[in-house]
Protein backbone atom coordinates (compact mmCIF):
# COMPACT_ATOMS: atom_id res chain seq x y z
CA UNK A 1 0.00 0.00 0.00
CA UNK A 2 2.99 2.33 0.16
CA UNK A 3 2.78 2.88 -3.62
CA UNK A 4 -0.73 4.37 -3.39
CA UNK A 5 0.19 7.47 -1.38
CA UNK A 6 3.28 8.02 -3.49
CA UNK A 7 1.35 7.74 -6.69
CA UNK A 8 -1.39 10.07 -5.40
CA UNK A 9 1.16 12.63 -4.34
CA UNK A 10 2.83 12.57 -7.71
CA UNK A 11 -0.52 12.98 -9.50
CA UNK A 12 -1.64 15.82 -7.30
CA UNK A 13 1.77 17.45 -7.61
CA UNK A 14 1.68 17.13 -11.39
CA UNK A 15 -1.86 18.52 -11.65
CA UNK A 16 -1.23 21.39 -9.20
CA UNK A 17 2.09 22.32 -10.79
CA UNK A 18 0.54 22.34 -14.25
CA UNK A 19 -2.39 24.42 -13.04
CA UNK A 20 -0.20 26.96 -11.19
CA UNK A 21 2.19 27.30 -14.16
CA UNK A 22 -0.70 27.88 -16.56
CA UNK A 23 -2.19 30.53 -14.28
CA UNK A 24 1.11 32.37 -13.77
CA UNK A 25 2.11 32.26 -17.45
CA UNK A 26 -1.22 33.60 -18.77
CA UNK A 27 -1.85 37.38 -19.05
CA UNK A 28 -4.90 39.17 -17.71
CA UNK A 29 -6.97 38.61 -20.79
CA UNK A 30 -5.85 34.90 -21.15
CA UNK A 31 -6.66 34.04 -17.52
CA UNK A 32 -10.17 35.36 -17.80
CA UNK A 33 -10.70 33.37 -20.97
CA UNK A 34 -9.05 29.98 -19.96
CA UNK A 35 -9.71 29.70 -16.20
CA UNK A 36 -13.01 27.73 -16.50
CA UNK A 37 -11.52 25.22 -18.96
CA UNK A 38 -8.40 24.62 -16.89
CA UNK A 39 -10.36 24.16 -13.68
CA UNK A 40 -12.67 21.63 -15.35
CA UNK A 41 -9.75 19.70 -16.83
CA UNK A 42 -7.93 19.55 -13.49
CA UNK A 43 -11.02 18.32 -11.67
CA UNK A 44 -11.66 15.59 -14.21
CA UNK A 45 -8.05 14.42 -13.95
CA UNK A 46 -8.19 14.17 -10.14
CA UNK A 47 -11.50 12.28 -10.16
CA UNK A 48 -10.24 9.89 -12.79
CA UNK A 49 -7.06 9.25 -10.86
CA UNK A 50 -8.98 8.49 -7.69
CA UNK A 51 -11.34 6.10 -9.44
CA UNK A 52 -8.49 4.19 -11.04
CA UNK A 53 -6.44 3.93 -7.88
CA UNK A 54 -9.21 2.39 -5.74
CA UNK A 55 -9.24 -1.02 -7.48
CA UNK A 56 -5.48 -0.90 -7.80
CA UNK A 57 -5.21 -0.60 -4.03
CA UNK A 58 -7.56 -3.52 -3.53
CA UNK A 59 -5.59 -5.71 -5.91
CA UNK A 60 -2.37 -4.81 -4.17
CA UNK A 61 -3.89 -5.69 -0.80
CA UNK A 62 -5.12 -9.09 -2.00
CA UNK A 63 -1.86 -10.03 -3.61
CA UNK A 64 0.13 -9.25 -0.46
CA UNK A 65 1.79 -12.16 1.35
CA UNK A 66 -0.60 -13.54 4.03
CA UNK A 67 2.16 -14.23 6.45
CA UNK A 68 4.11 -11.14 6.01
CA UNK A 69 2.66 -8.63 8.51
CA UNK A 70 3.79 -6.47 11.40
CA UNK A 71 2.21 -6.65 14.84
CA UNK A 72 1.36 -3.47 16.75
CA UNK A 73 0.37 -3.61 20.40
CA UNK A 74 -1.41 -0.66 22.01
CA UNK A 75 -1.86 -0.52 25.83
CA UNK A 76 -3.49 2.25 27.77
CA UNK A 77 -1.65 3.45 30.90
CA UNK A 78 -2.99 1.84 34.12
CA UNK A 79 -4.95 -0.92 32.34
CA UNK A 80 -4.26 -4.47 31.36
CA UNK A 81 -5.54 -4.95 27.81
CA UNK A 82 -5.19 -8.05 25.77
CA UNK A 83 -2.84 -7.78 22.83
CA UNK A 84 -4.52 -7.45 19.35
CA UNK A 85 -2.96 -8.05 15.98
CA UNK A 86 -3.30 -5.41 13.16
CA UNK A 87 -1.89 -6.48 9.86
CA UNK A 88 -0.67 -3.94 7.31
CA UNK A 89 0.01 -5.20 3.86
CA UNK A 90 3.52 -4.85 2.61
CA UNK A 91 4.06 -3.76 -1.03
CA UNK A 92 5.40 -6.51 -3.15
CA UNK A 93 8.32 -6.24 -5.37
CA UNK A 94 6.26 -5.82 -8.57
CA UNK A 95 3.00 -4.10 -9.42
CA UNK A 96 0.03 -5.82 -11.03
CA UNK A 97 -0.99 -5.30 -14.59
CA UNK A 98 -4.11 -3.42 -13.53
CA UNK A 99 -2.05 -0.87 -11.59
CA UNK A 100 0.25 -0.35 -14.52
CA UNK A 101 -2.73 0.19 -16.82
CA UNK A 102 -4.19 2.79 -14.44
CA UNK A 103 -0.91 4.65 -14.21
CA UNK A 104 -0.54 4.68 -17.97
CA UNK A 105 -4.08 6.05 -18.41
CA UNK A 106 -3.47 8.79 -15.86
CA UNK A 107 -0.14 9.73 -17.43
CA UNK A 108 -1.71 9.84 -20.90
CA UNK A 109 -4.54 11.97 -19.63
CA UNK A 110 -2.12 14.36 -17.96
CA UNK A 111 0.07 14.55 -21.04
CA UNK A 112 -2.99 15.19 -23.23
CA UNK A 113 -4.19 17.83 -20.82
CA UNK A 114 -0.72 19.33 -20.76
CA UNK A 115 -0.55 19.34 -24.56
CA UNK A 116 -3.91 20.97 -24.86
CA UNK A 117 -2.95 23.43 -22.14
CA UNK A 118 0.28 24.22 -23.95
CA UNK A 119 -1.59 24.75 -27.23
CA UNK A 120 -4.13 26.94 -25.46
CA UNK A 121 -1.34 28.87 -23.76
CA UNK A 122 0.37 29.41 -27.08
CA UNK A 123 -2.91 30.55 -28.66
CA UNK A 124 -3.57 32.86 -25.71
CA UNK A 125 -0.10 34.34 -25.99
CA UNK A 126 -0.62 34.88 -29.70
CA UNK A 127 -3.98 36.56 -29.03
CA UNK A 128 -2.43 38.69 -26.31
CA UNK A 129 0.46 39.66 -28.57
CA UNK A 130 -1.97 40.47 -31.38
CA UNK A 131 -4.03 42.61 -28.99
CA UNK A 132 -0.93 44.45 -27.81
CA UNK A 133 0.21 44.94 -31.39
CA UNK A 134 -3.20 46.33 -32.28
CA UNK A 135 -3.14 48.70 -29.29
CA UNK A 136 0.39 49.80 -30.21
CA UNK A 137 -0.72 50.35 -33.81
CA UNK A 138 -3.73 52.41 -32.67
CA UNK A 139 -1.53 54.44 -30.32
CA UNK A 140 0.96 55.13 -33.10
CA UNK A 141 -1.91 56.08 -35.42
CA UNK A 142 -3.29 58.48 -32.78
CA UNK A 143 0.14 60.05 -32.24
CA UNK A 144 0.62 60.37 -36.00
CA UNK A 145 -2.81 62.04 -36.35
CA UNK A 146 -2.00 64.50 -33.56
CA UNK A 147 1.37 65.21 -35.15
CA UNK A 148 -0.33 65.78 -38.52
CA UNK A 149 -2.89 68.14 -36.94
CA UNK A 150 -0.10 70.06 -35.20
CA UNK A 151 1.82 70.28 -38.46
CA UNK A 152 -1.32 71.49 -40.27
CA UNK A 153 -1.85 74.17 -37.60
CA UNK A 154 1.76 75.33 -37.92
CA UNK A 155 1.42 75.36 -41.70
CA UNK A 156 -1.78 77.45 -41.46
CA UNK A 157 -0.05 79.91 -39.08
CA UNK A 158 2.89 80.15 -41.45
CA UNK A 159 0.57 80.86 -44.40
CA UNK A 160 -1.26 83.52 -42.36
CA UNK A 161 2.06 85.15 -41.43
CA UNK A 162 3.16 85.05 -45.09
CA UNK A 163 -0.13 86.68 -46.14
CA UNK A 164 0.31 89.46 -43.57
CA UNK A 165 3.90 89.99 -44.66
CA UNK A 166 2.83 90.18 -48.31
CA UNK A 167 0.13 92.71 -47.39
CA UNK A 168 2.68 94.78 -45.46
CA UNK A 169 5.16 94.60 -48.34
CA UNK A 170 2.42 95.61 -50.78
CA UNK A 171 1.46 98.62 -48.67
CA UNK A 172 5.12 99.59 -48.36
CA UNK A 173 5.48 99.30 -52.13
CA UNK A 174 2.44 101.50 -52.69
CA UNK A 175 3.80 104.10 -50.27
CA UNK A 176 7.17 104.05 -52.04
CA UNK A 177 5.39 104.35 -55.39
CA UNK A 178 3.37 107.33 -54.12
CA UNK A 179 6.53 108.92 -52.76
CA UNK A 180 8.23 108.35 -56.14
CA UNK A 181 5.32 109.93 -57.96
CA UNK A 182 5.41 112.89 -55.59
CA UNK A 183 9.13 113.27 -56.24
CA UNK A 184 8.65 112.95 -59.99
CA UNK A 185 5.88 115.57 -60.04
CA UNK A 186 8.07 118.46 -58.77
CA UNK A 187 10.78 117.35 -61.22
CA UNK A 188 8.25 117.45 -64.06
CA UNK A 189 7.10 120.85 -62.90
CA UNK A 190 10.70 122.04 -62.76
CA UNK A 191 11.27 120.67 -66.26
CA UNK A 192 8.20 122.47 -67.55
CA UNK A 193 9.15 125.69 -65.77
CA UNK A 194 12.01 126.63 -68.17
CA UNK A 195 9.63 126.30 -71.12
CA UNK A 196 7.23 128.73 -69.51
CA UNK A 197 9.96 131.02 -68.26
CA UNK A 198 10.62 132.90 -71.54
CA UNK A 199 6.98 133.92 -71.86
CA UNK A 200 7.02 135.09 -68.24
CA UNK A 201 10.27 136.97 -68.85
CA UNK A 202 8.71 138.65 -71.89
CA UNK A 203 5.75 139.71 -69.84
CA UNK A 204 8.06 140.98 -67.12
CA UNK A 205 10.08 142.92 -69.68
CA UNK A 206 6.99 144.85 -70.79
CA UNK A 207 6.36 147.88 -68.56
CA UNK A 208 3.55 147.22 -66.14
CA UNK A 209 0.69 149.67 -66.27
CA UNK A 210 0.51 151.76 -63.16
CA UNK A 211 -2.66 151.08 -61.21
CA UNK A 212 -5.07 153.95 -60.97
CA UNK A 213 -4.92 155.24 -57.43
CA UNK A 214 -8.15 154.91 -55.56
CA UNK A 215 -9.75 158.18 -54.60
CA UNK A 216 -8.97 159.26 -51.08
CA UNK A 217 -11.86 158.53 -48.78
CA UNK A 218 -13.79 161.58 -47.73
CA UNK A 219 -13.47 162.43 -44.10
CA UNK A 220 -16.33 161.24 -42.04
CA UNK A 221 -18.95 163.90 -41.83
CA UNK A 222 -19.99 164.56 -38.25
CA UNK A 223 -23.67 164.63 -37.60
CA UNK A 224 -23.29 166.95 -34.61
CA UNK A 225 -20.28 168.72 -33.16
CA UNK A 226 -19.13 171.02 -30.39
CA UNK A 227 -18.84 174.70 -31.49
CA UNK A 228 -15.27 174.78 -30.12
CA UNK A 229 -13.98 171.21 -29.92
CA UNK A 230 -11.74 170.54 -26.91
CA UNK A 231 -12.28 173.97 -25.33
CA UNK A 232 -12.79 174.42 -21.59
CA UNK A 233 -16.13 175.71 -20.30
CA UNK A 234 -15.45 178.91 -18.35
CA UNK A 235 -19.04 179.90 -17.47
CA UNK A 236 -21.76 177.19 -17.47
CA UNK A 237 -25.37 177.46 -18.55
CA UNK A 238 -28.03 178.91 -16.17
CA UNK A 239 -25.57 180.24 -13.61
CA UNK A 240 -27.33 182.95 -11.50
CA UNK A 241 -26.06 186.49 -12.12
CA UNK A 242 -28.04 189.72 -11.41
CA UNK A 243 -26.02 191.56 -14.05
CA UNK A 244 -27.91 189.67 -16.75
CA UNK A 245 -31.33 190.81 -17.79
CA UNK A 246 -32.73 187.31 -17.33
CA UNK A 247 -31.05 187.02 -13.88
CA UNK A 248 -28.99 184.00 -14.98
CA UNK A 249 -26.48 183.03 -17.70
CA UNK A 250 -28.53 182.11 -20.81
CA UNK A 251 -25.70 180.24 -22.59
CA UNK A 252 -22.34 178.49 -22.14
CA UNK A 253 -18.99 180.28 -22.40
CA UNK A 254 -15.97 178.43 -23.92
CA UNK A 255 -12.53 179.82 -22.97
CA UNK A 256 -10.78 180.30 -26.34
CA UNK A 257 -8.33 182.91 -27.57
CA UNK A 258 -9.16 185.45 -30.24
CA UNK A 259 -9.12 183.98 -33.73
CA UNK A 260 -10.02 180.37 -32.75
CA UNK A 261 -12.23 178.76 -35.47
CA UNK A 262 -15.83 178.10 -34.46
CA UNK A 263 -17.90 175.33 -36.15
CA UNK A 264 -21.47 174.74 -37.14
CA UNK A 265 -22.91 172.26 -34.58
CA UNK A 266 -25.16 170.62 -37.21
CA UNK A 267 -26.56 170.94 -40.71
CA UNK A 268 -28.19 174.34 -40.82
CA UNK A 269 -29.11 177.53 -42.69
CA UNK A 270 -27.62 180.89 -41.78
CA UNK A 271 -30.37 183.16 -40.38
CA UNK A 272 -28.19 186.20 -39.66
CA UNK A 273 -24.55 187.22 -39.66
CA UNK A 274 -23.49 190.68 -38.28
CA UNK A 275 -23.13 193.02 -35.31
CA UNK A 276 -25.76 192.70 -32.52
CA UNK A 277 -25.07 195.27 -29.73
CA UNK A 278 -24.09 193.58 -26.38
CA UNK A 279 -23.34 190.31 -28.25
CA UNK A 280 -20.91 192.03 -30.58
CA UNK A 281 -20.38 190.17 -33.88
CA UNK A 282 -22.81 187.21 -33.92
CA UNK A 283 -24.11 184.45 -36.22
CA UNK A 284 -27.50 182.72 -35.82
CA UNK A 285 -28.11 179.29 -37.51
CA UNK A 286 -31.41 177.46 -37.87
CA UNK A 287 -30.74 173.73 -37.31
CA UNK A 288 -32.44 170.83 -39.09
CA UNK A 289 -34.70 170.14 -36.09
CA UNK A 290 -35.95 173.77 -35.97
CA UNK A 291 -33.80 174.90 -33.04
CA UNK A 292 -31.48 177.96 -33.28
CA UNK A 293 -27.76 178.18 -32.52
CA UNK A 294 -26.18 181.55 -31.54
CA UNK A 295 -22.45 182.43 -31.72
CA UNK A 296 -21.51 185.81 -29.98
CA UNK A 297 -18.45 188.08 -29.37
CA UNK A 298 -16.84 186.87 -32.64
CA UNK A 299 -13.80 188.53 -34.14
CA UNK A 300 -14.63 187.42 -37.70
CA UNK A 301 -17.80 186.40 -39.58
CA UNK A 302 -17.36 183.62 -42.18
CA UNK A 303 -20.90 183.11 -43.55
CA UNK A 304 -23.80 185.15 -44.90
CA UNK A 305 -27.51 184.98 -44.27
CA UNK A 306 -29.30 182.34 -46.33
CA UNK A 307 -26.17 180.19 -46.75
CA UNK A 308 -26.39 176.44 -46.08
CA UNK A 309 -23.70 174.98 -43.79
CA UNK A 310 -22.87 171.42 -42.77
CA UNK A 311 -22.12 170.09 -39.33
CA UNK A 312 -18.47 170.73 -38.42
CA UNK A 313 -18.04 173.47 -41.07
CA UNK A 314 -16.22 176.65 -39.93
CA UNK A 315 -18.56 179.64 -39.73
CA UNK A 316 -16.26 182.25 -38.10
CA UNK A 317 -13.59 183.00 -35.47
CA UNK A 318 -13.86 183.72 -31.77
CA UNK A 319 -13.10 187.21 -30.34
CA UNK A 320 -13.86 189.73 -27.62
CA UNK A 321 -16.44 192.08 -29.21
CA UNK A 322 -19.59 193.51 -27.56
CA UNK A 323 -20.23 193.31 -23.82
CA UNK A 324 -17.29 191.00 -23.07
CA UNK A 325 -14.73 190.89 -20.28
CA UNK A 326 -12.17 188.80 -22.18
CA UNK A 327 -11.79 186.56 -25.24
CA UNK A 328 -14.35 183.73 -25.24
CA UNK A 329 -17.21 182.23 -27.26
CA UNK A 330 -20.71 182.72 -25.94
CA UNK A 331 -22.94 179.89 -27.34
CA UNK A 332 -26.70 179.39 -26.95
CA UNK A 333 -29.40 176.90 -28.16
CA UNK A 334 -32.73 178.63 -28.48
CA UNK A 335 -36.18 177.18 -28.97
CA UNK A 336 -37.17 180.40 -30.70
CA UNK A 337 -35.07 183.20 -32.16
CA UNK A 338 -35.61 185.39 -29.05
CA UNK A 339 -33.70 186.34 -25.91
CA UNK A 340 -34.00 183.91 -22.96
CA UNK A 341 -35.85 181.24 -25.00
CA UNK A 342 -33.02 178.86 -24.26
CA UNK A 343 -32.15 175.28 -23.17
CA UNK A 344 -28.91 173.71 -21.94
CA UNK A 345 -26.66 173.72 -25.07
CA UNK A 346 -24.17 171.04 -23.97
CA UNK A 347 -26.90 168.59 -22.95
CA UNK A 348 -28.72 169.19 -26.23
CA UNK A 349 -25.62 168.44 -28.38
CA UNK A 350 -24.71 165.34 -26.43
CA UNK A 351 -28.22 164.01 -26.91
CA UNK A 352 -27.66 164.33 -30.68
CA UNK A 353 -24.35 162.46 -30.55
CA UNK A 354 -21.75 165.20 -30.25
CA UNK A 355 -18.79 163.85 -28.28
CA UNK A 356 -15.90 166.26 -28.98
CA UNK A 357 -16.26 168.57 -26.03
Amino acid sequence: MRSLPATGRRLLQAVSTRHVRSVLSAGPLTTARLAPAKALASGVAVVAAGALLIPTGQAIAQSAHPDGHDTVTATAEGTHAQPQDFRLPVQGGTESEQAKTAKAAVVASLERDGGQGGAQDAQARQDEQASRDQQRTELLATEQQQSDEHADAEHAEAEHADAEQQSTDQQGGEQQQDAGQQQEQPQAEQAAAPAEQPAEQQQAAAPAAEPTPAPAPEPAKPSWSSPAPGATISNPYHKTNAAYAAGYHTGTDFAVSVGTPVLAVGDATVVSSGYAGAYGNQIVLKLSDGRFAQYAHLSQLGVKAGQHVDAGQQVGKSGNTGNSHGPHLHFEIRTANQYAKVIDPVAYLKQHGANNF
